[in-house]
């Protein structure tokens, strides 16, 4: 199985390059390990909302890649 390589600079300044509510909800779920319910009630917002700002978050991190690739 193929695993590509992606230069830490590369997501970094991608991740920048995501808007803060993407961001926020990332860094929580990813980088801090908090499950969805918790990114929910840390952010303020309900489920459904964190979920769709992890899927969008991640869309748009995933191009944003694509590009700085």
């Amino acid at each position: 199985m193929f695993t590509p390589t992606i230069n830490l600079d590369n997501a970094t300044d991608a991740l920048d390059t995501l808007a803060p509510e993407y961001r926020q909800a990332i860094h929580l779920a990813y980088y801090a390990g908090f499950d969805n319910g918790q990114v929910a009630d840390l952010l303020g917002v309900s489920v459904d909302v964190a979920d769709s700002r992890l899927s969008e978050g991640l869309t748009h991190l995933r191009e944003a890649l694509r590009v700085a690739a």
